[in-house]
């Protein structure tokens, strides 16, 4: 697992948006969703879910989140 995976992670959940993530980072859209991709074939599980245009966290996903805050 890599930090800045981590990162594009926690960018990504505050806005639900992996364009607006991609700005904020400096990275392009499909280098967000590749990080996205590699985090979650890390951990096993979904942690965004795809509605339409718009992604919004799974119940693992706001499970991961609350843990990395606490972390």
């Amino acid at each position: 697992m890599e930090i800045k995976w981590l990162k594009t992670f926690i960018i990504a959940a505050s806005y639900e948006n992996f364009r607006q993530a991609s700005e904020d980072l400096f990275l392009t859209q499909p280098a967000v969703s590749k990080h996205i991709q590699r985090l979650q074939q890390e951990l096993g599980d979904e942690l965004f879910e795809k509605k339409g245009k718009y992604i919004a966290l799974t119940e693992a996903g706001r499970f991961f989140c609350l843990m990395l805050k606490k972390w």
